[in-house]
C-alpha cells in the first residue's frame, strides 16, 4: 500500500504542476503566446452577425464553435484562459486514468501505469495547452470517447465525439473510423454530427449561419495550401526529397489513406474482444490527423501523443518490454530531440527539423498499428486454448 501511495503522488504530480504553471503564467501575463485571442474576436463578431473568417491565418473552426467558446468569453479574461486550458487538462487527465483502468481486468491501483501513460502523452501536449490551442480540447474528447466506446455506451461516445466535432473539424475523420469500427455508432454518430452543424441556426439568422458555412467552406480550401507555410504533415517528411504534395495528387492520397485505414479498422478493430479495438481506432485516427489533414504544427501532436501513451501502457500490461521501448522512444523523440536540436543548432533548424521528425515517428507509429492490426485479424482465426490452459497471450499487470 505504502508504494501505491507513492505512485499516486507522483502521478498526481505529473497532472497538478504543470496546471500550476499554466495558471501562474496566465496570472501574470493572460495573453502571453495565446491563441484565443483569435477566438474572442471571432465570438465578438459572431454575435455582432459579422464575418467571422479572414483566411487561414484566422479563425478556421466550424461556425459551432462560436457559441461553444462563447462560454468562456463571457468570463473575466483570467478566469476565461484558466478554465479553458483546465478544461483540457482535466479531460486529458481523466479520460487518460479511465482508459488505463480500462486496458486490464487486474484487481489493484493502476497509479504506477496511469503514470507512465501520462509521462508519455502529457509533456507532448504541453505546448498546445499552454497556447490555448483547441487542438488539446479534441485530444480530450478523443480519449473521453474510447472509455465509453469500450464499455459500448454509444449515447455519452456520441456526445464526446460530437463535442470534439465542436471543438476542431479535424475530428471528422475520426468520428468516421469510430463509425467503421463500432457498428452501434454509426446512425448515432450521424445525428450527433448534424445536431452540431444545425446548432448555429437556434442562435442566430438562418441567413447569416448560410453566410458562416459557405465562408467556412472557402477558409477550407484556403487552408489546405495556405502560401509560404509549411507544416508537420506528410509534406514535412517529403520536403526532404523536394517533394511536395498539392492539388488533385494531395487529395488522392488523403482519400486513399482514409479508404486504407478504414478498410484496416473494419477487418482489425471489429473482431477484436479486448481494450485493442480502442486503441486501434485511437491510433489510426490520431495517425491520419497528423499526417494528412492541413495546417497541423508540432503542437498540434497533442492529438497524438494519448494513442502513443495509451499503446506503451498496453504493451506493459501484457508484457511486451520491447514494444514499451519502441512506443515510449516514438514519444520521447518526439517530445525532446527538436528541442536539443535547437540548443546546438539555434530555432529555425530545430522547427524545421520538428516538422520532419514528428510526422516520420508517426508513420513508423503507424507501422506498428498495422502489424498490430494484422495480428488481430490472425489471432481471431486461432482456435480458442482447452479449457483449463492457459492462452498464449495472458499476460501480468503492472495493476496489482
Amino acid at each position: 500500500m505504502e508504494n501505491q501511495g507513492q505512485w499516486r503522488l507522483v502521478a498526481l504530480a505529473i497532472w497538478l504542476l504543470p496546471a500550476a504553471l499554466i495558471v501562474g503564467i496566465i496570472v501574470a501575463d493572460p495573453l502571453s503566446r495565446s491563441v484565443t485571442p483569435i477566438y474572442h474576436e471571432a465570438v465578438e463578431n459572431w454575435w455582432s452577425l459579422q464575418p467571422v473568417y479572414s483566411g487561414s491565418g484566422g479563425f478556421n473552426y466550424l461556425p459551432p464553435f462560436l457559441p461553444g467558446f462563447s462560454l468562456f468569453a463571457s468570463l473575466s479574461q483570467e478566469i476565461c484562459e484558466i478554465l479553458w486550458r483546465s478544461a483540457a487538462l482535466a479531460g486529458l487527465g481523466f479520460g487518460l486514468w479511465r482508459c488505463t483502468r480500462l486496458m486490464t481486468s487486474a484487481p489493484g491501483d493502476c497509479y504506477q501505469l496511469f503514470a507512465l501513460v501520462s509521462v508519455l502523452s502529457l509533456p507532448i501536449g504541453l505546448s498546445a495547452i499552454r497556447n490555448g490551442q483547441s487542438s488539446a480540447q479534441l485530444a480530450a474528447c478523443l480519449v473521453l470517447a474510447a472509455c465509453f466506446l469500450h464499455r459500448q455506451r454509444w449515447w455519452m461516445a456520441t456526445a464526446w465525439l460530437s463535442l470534439a466535432l465542436v471543438c476542431k473539424p479535424l475530428a471528422l475523420p475520426a468520428i468516421g473510423l469510430a463509425a467503421v469500427a463500432f457498428p452501434g455508432l454509426w446512425w448515432r454518430a450521424l445525428l450527433g454530427t448534424l445536431a452540431v452543424l444545425m446548432a448555429p441556426y437556434l442562435l442566430a439568422p438562418a441567413g447569416y449561419v448560410n453566410e458562416l458555412y459557405a465562408a467556412f467552406a472557402s477558409n477550407l480550401v484556403d487552408c489546405f495550401e495556405p502560401p509560404g507555410r509549411t507544416f508537420a504533415d506528410l509534406n514535412g517528411i517529403l520536403r526532404v526529397w523536394n517533394v511536395k504534395l498539392s492539388g488533385t495528387p494531395s487529395l488522392l492520397v488523403r482519400v486513399a489513406a482514409g479508404l486504407a485505414m478504414a478498410i484496416t479498422i473494419w477487418f482489425s478493430a471489429r473482431r477484436a474482444t479486448d481494450f485493442r479495438r480502442v486503441l486501434l481506432w485511437l491510433g489510426f485516427s490520431g495517425s491520419y490527423i497528423m499526417l494528412f489533414t492541413p495546417m497541423n504544427e508540432a503542437n498540434s501532436y497533442v492529438m497524438l501523443a494519448p494513442a502513443l501513451g495509451l499503446w506503451a501502457g498496453w504493451y506493459v500490461v501484457h508484457g511486451k518490454t520491447r514494444m514499451v521501448q519502441t512506443v515510449a522512444l516514438i514519444s520521447l523523440t518526439i517530445m525532446l530531440l527538436a528541442d536539443l536540436i535547437g540548443l546546438f543548432l539555434g530555432k529555425p533548424i530545430r522547427n524545421e527539423f520538428d516538422k520532419f521528425w514528428s510526422p516520420l515517428m508517426t508513420l513508423v507509429f503507424l507501422g506498428i498499428l498495422a502489424v498490430e492490426a494484422k495480428r488481430t485479424v490472425t489471432g481471431s482465426r486461432q482456435p480458442p486454448a482447452p479449457a483449463g490452459l492457459p492462452s498464449a497471450r495472458s499476460s501480468t499487470s503492472l495493476c496489482r
